[in-house]
């Protein structure tokens, strides 16, 4: 015979199949709902001038337009000269005491080297603190800029390092090295300051 949990099992199986057989054809009778049945009307877009490309043509078969400033002899063409550092000022003030118009030659001046980048002065910053946590940095940034000092805060392998500055001599990093320990008990590094 069959045990009676079963049969309480397959009677509610039963119910359910009955029930859903019933009660899923009138929630999915196919209505729309009125919210639904919206007309949108779309507007036609606005109309935007054609422009025509021309082709390409090739230089021989455009105009030539004249100007004064062509007539003159290709002998008269004359180079500008190349800007020269300091070092170079016997060369400039020859080639400036030297009138062009006198000899039909180009001016040439010496040879221009390569201006290379100068070194920016060293800078330094005042290592306050290194955190763990990012909250503990904000912190610390936030009081030291209600004090007026330049305080920001960087992320380098997943440590947060509080910093001020930066400074160009680093006897002012020094001082504010010591102003920061009288005031927030917090001694710091003076280290050289790096962009990246």
């Amino acid at each position: 015979m069959i045990d009676r949990t079963i049969t309480y099992r397959l009677i509610g199986a039963g119910i359910m199949v009955l029930s859903a057989a019933i009660i899923l054809p009138l929630v999915l009778d196919g209505e729309r709902p009125a919210e639904l049945d919206v007309q949108v009307q779309v507007t036609s877009p606005p109309a935007f001038p054609i422009i025509e490309i021309a082709s390409v043509k090739p230089a021989d078969s455009l105009p030539i337009e004249s100007n004064s400033t062509d007539n003159k002899a290709v002998g008269e063409i004359r180079l500008i000269p190349v800007p020269q550092s300091a070092k170079d000022t016997e060369s400039i003030r020859n080639t400036d005491s030297k009138t062009p118009e006198a000899d039909n030659s180009p001016v040439v001046t010496a040879s221009a080297k390569k201006a290379s980048p100068e070194k920016v002065a060293d800078r330094w910053v005042l290592q306050i603190a290194t955190f763990k946590s990012k909250d503990n940095a904000i912190r610390l940034v936030d009081k030291l800029k209600d004090s007026d000092y330049d305080a920001y805060s960087l992320t380098t392998n997943s440590l947060y390092k509080v910093y001020v500055g930066p400074e160009f001599k680093r006897e002012t990093s020094e001082r504010m090295r010591e102003e920061i320990k009288k005031k927030f008990s917090l001694t710091g590094i003076v280290v050289k300051y790096s962009v990246n």
